[in-house]
């Protein structure tokens, strides 16, 4: 199976995203710090019984101007007769902009296999995706890129960075995601406070609600239905994500935390 490699530039490299005006991209990051991890258990859903079926991973990391993002998603044992998943993500950051400057993405879900590994060229608003079935047979491809494109790590965090005092009841927050050399305009609504609200294992918090504009497709069937319940303090940690896909549901309950920022 395809093993995550180090993508991560030496210092030395320049960086693509300095390349791009900070002021017209600038995220500027309020809630998180080096080294923050967050662990969220994967339940899915058939016949109203939710089965415990893995566990995903987020760490973001800080090297002089660039962040280094990771998730890494994976099945339980037990569970991967019936569908075995084993995924990595990694995204190096530019920290001023919180965008991408490379990805790569690392696909192994059942028998369905993906290598895709892209590198940003702002400058030029060009990307270079070196794609294929594994590393070995991937091939590459220039394919053009919205100048504040963002990957899928990257827009986590850029939501999460989304000033809360900026959005009324019911409005949106919107940016570009470059997924399969496809560019996808990503809409998040904000639904505006709940209190209390019921988390497995966690107890009762008081919380933001938002629902994104999903990917219709393999996964998701349908353009709507996911909800984020988001902490509601300074870190603004995604607590608990319900979702309909193709068969049954998904929910990732966080279920661990190190080095938050607040």
């Amino acid at each position: 199976s395809e093993v995550a490699e180090n993508i991560y530039p030496k210092a030395t490299e320049p960086s693509a995203g300095s390349e791009l005006s900070s002021d017209y991209c600038r995220v500027n990051n309020d809630t998180f710090k080096d080294g923050e991890t967050l662990t969220y258990k994967i339940y899915y859903n058939i016949n109203f019984i939710w089965i415990s079926a893995g566990t995903v991973s987020f760490r973001i990391d800080k090297h002089g101007n660039r962040y280094f993002a990771e998730a890494i998603g994976k099945t339980y044992g037990g569970y991967d007769w019936i569908f075995k998943v084993r995924d990595t993500f990694q995204s190096v950051l530019d920290a001023t902009t919180l965008l991408p400057i490379k990805t790569t993405r690392i696909v192994n879900e059942g028998s369905y296999t993906k290598y895709d590994q892209v590198t940003y060229m702002r400058h030029s608003r060009l990307a270079d995706s070196k794609m294929g079935k594994s590393r070995s047979t991937a091939e590459s491809k220039v394919i053009p890129i919205d100048q504040c494109v963002h990957d899928i790590l990257s827009t986590m965090y850029a939501f999460r960075n989304t000033p809360i005092v900026s959005l009324g009841n019911k409005s949106k927050y919107e940016l570009d995601m470059l997924l399969d050399r496809h560019n996808y305009p990503i809409t998040l609504s904000y639904k505006g406070p709940e209190d209390q609200t019921k988390i497995r294992g966690v107890g009762s918090l008081d919380t933001y609600l938002f629902e994104p504009k999903l990917i219709a497709g393999n996964i998701f069937k349908e353009e709507s239905g996911m909800k984020i319940w988001v902490s509601r303090d300074e870190n603004k940690v995604p607590l608990m994500i319900e979702s309909p896909i193709s068969v049954g549901k998904i929910k990732a309950i966080l279920t661990d935390h190190k080095n938050l920022r607040y």
